[in-house]
């Protein structure tokens, strides 16, 4: 059976990596067509495309009464993004962040990770917890947006624009159901091997759905578009950290164990050393990459500790 679930990994991971190159060709032509900076494009349209197996899971898992795989998978992809996949992408080629914006997306997803933490103590993940998180996404996309730039590019018709931004979320989609089979199979191979359920979410489950953020910013940076990939990295980390885990609960309110509780506050530590790293130069190379990995070792250390 395991060699079933492998076959559909590699199944998956081939259709993502394929359905991400046309992703990333048709998000930099509507920012092209909208005049918006692919910054903002990427922490808005690819996040929400790149995070939608965090969000899926986020729904089934709270409507499942597995609530700590919602949070362990959405506190463990945020810390994930940015620290294993940006490292990775750093050994690639150096990258030319804009410091302010990872900056306070990055201390925003540390506060909420925290905030989170603090807020399911009482074992209980509720309706109002999660509608929070989610207005709070809301509120810091909104503020972004009058913080970010506005780009020359070609003008076209907004027929045109309105074709890539469907055909961008289209190819999303393509590559979010790739990655929802490589998720499941990463369930299923956990599950016969008995990992804990907080563990299987923060590290292999993160692990799976972090997936299409290294794909598509993979091909982005490879294309050029390296405020496009930083962008979908610390956006995706802010999404997952308020509406990808807050959504599940506003349908459906959960149980969450201690140990959950316990590694969203490590993973907020690990996410605000992320952020001092990623902002220490305005160029990411090597260096960086080997901090930023090893801020995920120890972030997995620390929370297989409290899962123990």
């Amino acid at each position: 059976m395991i060699a079933l679930w492998t076959a559909m990994f590699v199944a998956g991971l081939i259709v993502a990596s394929l359905a991400s190159r046309r992703a990333v060709t048709h998000a930099l032509r509507a920012a092209d067509a909208s005049q918006i900076s692919s910054g903002f494009i990427g922490m808005t349209v690819m996040a929400i495309g790149t995070d939608l197996p965090e969000i899926a899971n986020s729904i089934i898992s709270a409507a499942t009464g597995h609530g700590d795989l919602n949070v362990g998978d959405s506190a463990g992809s945020a810390v994930t993004q940015v620290t294993l996949v940006l490292g990775i992408l750093c050994f690639s080629t150096r990258l030319t962040a804009d410091r302010r914006s990872v900056a306070i997306l990055g201390t925003l997803t540390a506060v909420a990770l925290g905030a989170i933490g603090l807020l399911i103590r009482d074992g209980s993940f509720s309706r109002l917890d999660g509608t929070m998180l989610l207005l709070a996404w809301l509120v810091v996309v909104i503020a972004m947006k009058s913080l970010s730039g506005e780009e020359s590019g070609e003008t076209v018709r907004p027929r045109q624009l309105s074709q890539h931004v469907a055909r961008t979320g289209l190819w999303l989609v393509v590559v979010a159901v790739a990655a929802t089979v490589v998720v499941q199979s990463f369930v299923a191979i956990t599950e016969t091997l008995g990992v804990p359920e907080i563990l299987a979410g923060s590290i292999v489950l993160a692990l799976g759905t972090s997936l299409p953020e290294l794909i598509v910013d993979w091909t982005a940076i490879r294309r050029g578009a390296a405020a496009l990939a930083l962008g979908d990295l610390f956006g995706s980390s802010f999404l997952d950290a308020t509406l990808a885990i807050g959504i599940g609960p506003t349908i459906t309110p959960t149980a969450i164990s201690a140990a959950a509780a316990a590694a969203c506050l490590v993973a907020a530590a690990g996410m605000l050393a992320a952020t001092a790293i990623a902002t220490w130069r305005s160029t990411l190379g090597r260096e960086t990459a080997v901090l930023l990995i090893g801020v995920y070792v120890a972030v997995t250390i620390g929370i297989v500790a409290v899962a123990s």
